[in-house]
């Protein structure tokens, strides 16, 4: 009903009143108020549906761009991933008297472990295992970086010397950890690693190493007694004053090394029991017999059923050696 016809309806119903009766004019007052109060109320709504509109418009073109800059971030990951399994060791079989093996499980995509062997002359080759605090891309970019320290031909692992037969000096493991923990100091890049670098002589089995607060690597004999080569000092990045120990070995035919990240002692199972050492020694020890890429399978597969084959918690590596000269 329009006012105009609210006002004539009122008239003749009025019987007689002033057309400016008190009641009319309050009655007709109240009409207006509400009906200009629902016009308000439709123009509102008609607002708000415009900008529940425009918002909804907005919200699926974020979503798409979120949706392609994920994409992107997952391919750029995934090239990460494929440049960090290219450090990892290769070539293995060109390496006298050694069979070589290796499982590497990171927690993410890309992880903060590194592991390699490094010709360093015909009858010497470098060993190291690296665990950057830390998971994902930031740990990541810090294994590249020493990786790529550890090159020969770098000055860590070789020095050029005319003292020497072929004009380099094979650096010690002691060298090269004092000279890691003073390039690399935590404040750097807010993290520190530990690590076990080693040299080992493949024709006469002579091993010297050193460990920098890494779980240290185990020596398997061929008889099945079991070492732990524990001399070093703490992790890299630490500061530490004093020189990095260093301790010497000699590998018999049979004999087998296998140098680990501490991912494998701190996987955890639904109870939130750890593998723990004590597991993986046994585990070692019951495998003594199997050569040593069967063996590092048989590693994987205890703490994989310990654990009901759950997610790493942490990355998890596994070098394995087993001298053959």
């Amino acid at each position: 009903m329009t006012f105009e016809s609210l006002v004539r309806k009122r008239l003749l119903s009025s019987s007689g009143q002033h057309p400016c009766d008190p009641e009319l004019v309050q009655e007709l007052i109240e009409y207006r108020a509400r009906e200009k109060d629902d016009e308000l109320k439709k123009q509102l709504l008609k607002e708000l549906l415009l900008k529940y509109s425009q918002a909804q418009r907005e919200l699926l073109q974020l979503n798409q761009e979120l949706t392609e800059k994920q994409l992107r971030l997952h391919q750029n990951l995934e090239a990460a991933a494929e440049i960090q399994k290219s450090l990892l060791p290769k070539n293995l079989s060109a390496i006298d008297n050694l069979e070589v093996a290796w499982k590497f499980l990171p927690c993410e995509l890309i992880g903060g472990d590194i592991f390699n062997i490094v010709p360093l002359d015909e009858d010497h080759v470098g060993l190291y295992i690296i665990d950057v605090s830390g998971h994902g891309v930031p740990s990541a970019l810090v294994t590249v970086s020493v990786s790529q320290a550890l090159q020969p031909h770098s000055g860590y692992l070789m020095k050029r010397t005319e003292a020497a037969p072929a004009g380099r000096e094979i650096m010690s493991p002691q060298h090269v950890l004092n000279a890691l923990d003073a390039e690399f100091p935590m404040e750097r890049f807010d993290m520190f690693f530990t690590m076990i670098y080693m040299i080992l002589n493949t024709r006469q089995g002579r091993l010297v190493y050193s460990r920098a607060g890494h779980p240290p690597a185990i020596l398997l004999h061929e008889d099945g007694r079991l070492e732990f080569l524990k001399e070093g000092g703490p992790a890299v990045g630490c500061g530490w004053l004093g020189p990095f120990e260093e301790e010497r070995k000699e590998l018999t035919r049979g004999d087998k090394l296998i140098l680990y990240s501490d991912g494998i002692t701190e996987y955890e199972n639904s109870l939130g029991e750890f593998y723990g050492t004590d597991r993986l020694h046994a585990s070692v020890k019951g495998l003594k017999r199997e050569p040593i890429g069967v063996l590092l399978d048989g590693l994987v597969a205890s703490f994989l059923e310990f654990g009901d084959y759950g997610m790493p918690q942490d990355d998890i590596s596994l070098l394995g050696i087993e001298f053959e000269g």
